[in-house]
């Protein structure tokens, strides 16, 4: 889906949210209900929309030891530079 239908269609359901928000108020519903009532439609509307399928593990963010140039030597596991 394109950037920019996505931008109104969150547009859309922002300003329908708002304007049933005020109508629920000027009925003379609870301020405390209508908090419940918008989170409901929130969640209705992400799983609308799909946030990407599951979530996934994070990547590895440890970066690779540096290869020693070839004919420099290694060391060995006890530190000493051993000869190539």
């Amino acid at each position: 889906m394109p950037q920019g239908n996505r931008r109104v269609q969150d547009l859309v359901a922002f300003l329908a949210v708002l304007v049933t928000g005020a109508v629920l108020v000027l009925r003379g519903v609870a301020p405390e209900s209508l908090a419940t009532i918008a989170v409901a439609v929130s969640g209705i509307y992400a799983a609308w929309r799909g946030n990407g399928g599951p979530p996934q593990p994070p990547t590895s963010t440890t970066p690779t030891p540096p290869t020693p140039p070839i004919g420099s030597g290694s060391q060995a596991p006890d530190g000493k530079t051993v000869a190539a």
